[in-house]
């Protein structure tokens, strides 16, 4: 089995690629296959730029084959996307090639590994980079697509229904994304699986707060985990925050930890800690009122499950279908669309430890029940051996 993603490793944090090493690692492990990664020498997501040295390494027990870029992000891509994105449907095939080819990264050497990949199942994840694009026609029955898609408007772009149709087979990680891409991508027909992903036991113990950041542990606070950034929702979470303390003054406060490309309004009570290590992520997991993930766009959310995992109660955005259909399923957590119902629910939360238990124990046990690694590698292993086993 191969892996086709555009960046792979330990420090490549969140996202479809980290959820590909999750998932590789676990493959190995669960079933006793023999696992490759074909990747590219890149980090950054921005620029694409070569980080890596090119060649051969192996990663937890997994042989990954890095490929030199070519050509990074092009400087002119924003600008063209703009353009372009405003309405997908109508771009021409021409146009597509050209987005693609100017959001990178582009790697000849890469496209050659896979086209001379000798393994049986060639899973392409995520589906929206060069290397995918073109890399899937070329293994042709041996593909499964693992598309990590959402509502967004690149997915609109005609060339996209070509790639999902040249996969054997697809897995998904949620019920919302399999009913966006059978709706505008038409491949209602190709075997599939909704498998998830699992969640890693976090194997250390957590350590108190009051040991990290004493200054936070004596009060409530609201908790957000991942990249602060506009389009993740970080600029409407802070502004209803703010809100809520300016009608409800108290204690609570609001934190946001992870790497900050758009910072937060500026509010008394709104920590912005930036990036975090994984003891400080989890001694705030366990301290945290409640987490919440503001965002509209997820494909997954492993954030959601690792609150979970430690049975606190989450709050998400109405307008991600994904993240409120795990709540609504679970019962763990509140889903709000406007301040109103934002206001009431953290009223809810802050007031009741009995709410938040019982919030809390429900996403544990939806946790428990389909989404640890064990689980969803017995799916997979059931899943490939029906499609690929003649």
């Amino acid at each position: 089995m191969a892996f086709v993603t555009p960046r792979y490793g330990t420090d490549v944090i969140g996202g479809a690629e980290h959820a590909a090493r999750m998932m590789a690692e676990n493959l190995a492990k669960g079933l006793g296959m023999d696992v490759e990664v074909l990747t590219t020498t890149a980090l950054d997501t921005d620029t694409w730029s070569n980080h890596y040295s090119a060649g051969i390494e192996e990663i937890n027990g997994i042989k990954v084959t890095r490929c030199h870029i070519d050509e990074g992000r092009a400087a002119a891509f924003s600008a063209f996307s703009g353009r372009l994105l405003k309405y997908p449907k109508s771009a021409t095939w021409e146009e597509c090639e050209r987005w693609i080819e100017a959001q990178g990264p582009i790697s000849q050497s890469l496209l050659k590994e896979i086209a001379s990949s000798k393994a049986e199942v060639v899973l392409f994840f995520p589906y929206l980079y060069h290397p995918i694009v073109k890399g899937i026609f070329s293994v042709g029955k041996r593909s499964v697509l693992i598309p990590a898609a959402h509502d967004e408007r690149p997915a609109y772009l005609p060339i996209f229904r070509s790639v999902f149709r040249a996969a054997r087979a697809l897995m998904f990680q949620s019920k919302a994304e399999e009913r966006f891409v059978d709706s505008t991508l038409h491949v209602a027909d190709k075997p599939r699986l909704r498998a998830g992903l699992g969640i890693e036991r976090y194997q250390k113990p957590i350590v108190p707060l009051s040991t990290l950041l004493p200054e936070l542990s004596a009060q409530p606070f609201l908790l957000t985990l991942g990249r602060v950034d506009q389009l993740k929702g970080a600029t409407l979470l802070s502004e209803l925050f703010a809100e809520y303390k300016r009608r409800n003054p108290g204690p609570l406060k609001l934190v946001f930890a992870g790497p900050v490309t758009t910072p937060p309004i500026e509010f008394r009570d709104i920590l912005t800690l930036g990036a975090v290590s994984e003891e400080l992520k989890w001694s705030l997991l366990r301290a945290c009122t409640a987490l919440v993930n503001p965002s509209a766009f997820e494909s997954f959310s492993l954030v959601l499950f690792e609150a979970w995992s430690l049975s606190r109660p989450v709050m998400v955005n109405a307008q991600c279908e994904v993240t409120a259909d795990h709540v609504k399923e679970s019962k763990g957590g509140f889903v709000f669309s406007d301040f109103a119902e934002f206001e009431a629910q953290v009223n809810r939360i802050v007031s009741d430890s009995t709410v938040r238990c019982v919030l809390g124990e429900n996403g544990r046990s939806y946790l428990e029940s389909s989404y640890r690694w064990e689980t969803i590698v017995e799916k997979m292993g059931g899943f490939l051996n029906e499609v690929f086993t003649p």
